[in-house]
């Protein structure tokens, strides 16, 4: 990994020299971000009263040459150094061919860059039904009027390679219809679909999971957990949809997914979502990547939003005698970008903890959380 880490800064560093010689052909620009959390709890135990960390700080890059395009992120925060998005790709008239470490198109709101995001971070059922990056191979479509994906990937991003990987293939498809007004209107709905292979050249049957950690990350436990003994193959979807106007902007997606078993037992089937929005007090339009189909930050740069997102995410399953907690929470905030660079969030979430949680989880709580960023 040292070595590797060592190679991108390297490619960095050379790259910032060629620019000095040839910047009619190939651009490089430099880019990073940190996010600065603190959380304060009344759940009631002096251990989850209070939490400030660096959640996030990451450097890296962005290079093109013609049509091709190289991108590298890595993450610097928790004391770790981890590759984050590793990707060649290259550009044709109306499709992009992306190669390397990356998020699969499954869902909306997990491709949304996390400086962008309404909250802290997704909805609990977005964490529980996708998957960390995956090393992989993607072809992205766009017109003005569809966005079509598909790709293959390893079920490993690339620091998990090694001991620690998974030996399955993933294949994911994703298709999205829209229509764009003048005005900053737009309508978007889509689907997705992923299919997993069953686990290979395991020594005993492997064990799935399904985890999320609610709506936040600070505290020492998921929210939900479920293990899926004689792990089989995956089939999961999801279905979305996005409109924006002027001033305010409304987000859904809904997921579900069947784990199979190799023993005979019953499949597990897990499922969730949830509905957002945010309306501008300052500012006008938000903005919208139609190359990939994602929506993200207000389009003026500074801006005030109010956001709201209820989510359910239900990981109980009678029928497979699997079960992984089932809860529901609401969570309202304010979102001020004080300038393109730098923002501030801050929001509340009241989660309702449903049967069979994890044990930490004995009651409902509530959670305030704010958040310093910067990106450039």
């Amino acid at each position: 990994m040292k070595k590797i880490v060592a190679g991108l800064l390297g490619l960095i560093l050379l790259l910032g020299g060629v620019t000095t010689q040839a910047q009619e052909q190939l651009k490089v620009k430099f880019r990073s971000r940190a996010l600065l959390d603190a959380a304060v709890s009344g759940y009631g135990k002096e251990d989850v009263q209070g939490y400030y960390r660096l959640e996030d700080f990451r450097v890296g890059f962005k290079a093109t040459y013609g049509q091709w395009e190289a991108k590298a992120d890595i993450g610097l925060g928790g004391g770790k150094v981890a590759i984050k998005d590793l990707l060649l790709n290259y550009h044709f008239k109306n499709s992009v061919l992306s190669l390397g470490n990356a998020y699969e198109p499954f869902s909306m709101d997990m491709l949304i860059s996390t400086a962008d995001l309404r909250f802290h971070q997704s909805a609990a059922s977005v964490l529980a039904f996708t998957d960390s990056r995956k090393l992989g191979a993607t072809y992205h479509f766009y017109t003005d009027s569809w966005y079509l994906a598909t790709g293959v990937y390893t079920h490993n991003d690339i620091n998990k390679i090694g001991s620690s990987q998974k030996n399955a293939f993933v294949s994911t498809s994703r298709a999205v219809w829209r229509k764009q007004r003048e005005g900053h209107r737009l309508i978007h709905v889509g689907g997705v679909f992923s299919f997993q292979t069953k686990q290979v050249n395991t020594e005993e049957p492997p064990v799935g999971t399904v985890d999320s950690e609610g709506i936040t990350s600070m505290f020492p436990a998921s929210l939900l957990e479920a293990e899926i003994p004689n792990m089989g193959t995956e089939v999961k979807g999801a279905i979305e949809a996005l409109y924006t106007a002027p001033r305010w902007m409304v987000q859904a997606e809904y997921y579900f997914d069947r784990l199979n078993r190799t023993d005979g037992g019953k499949a597990y089937r897990p499922h969730g979502g949830y509905i957002q929005g945010g309306f501008l007090l300052k500012g006008r339009g938000f903005e919208y990547d139609a190359m990939y189909g994602i929506p993200s930050r207000p389009a003026t740069p500074q801006a005030v939003e109010l956001v709201a997102r209820l989510n359910y995410t239900d990981m109980n399953d009678n029928r497979a005698g699997i079960y992984g907690g089932e809860e529901t929470d609401l969570s309202l905030g304010v979102n001020w970008y004080i300038n393109q660079y730098l923002g501030v969030k801050l929001n509340g979430s009241y989660v309702w903890v449903g049967e069979h949680c994890n044990a930490f989880y004995k009651k409902d709580f509530f959670l305030a959380q704010l958040r310093l960023q910067y990106i450039f």
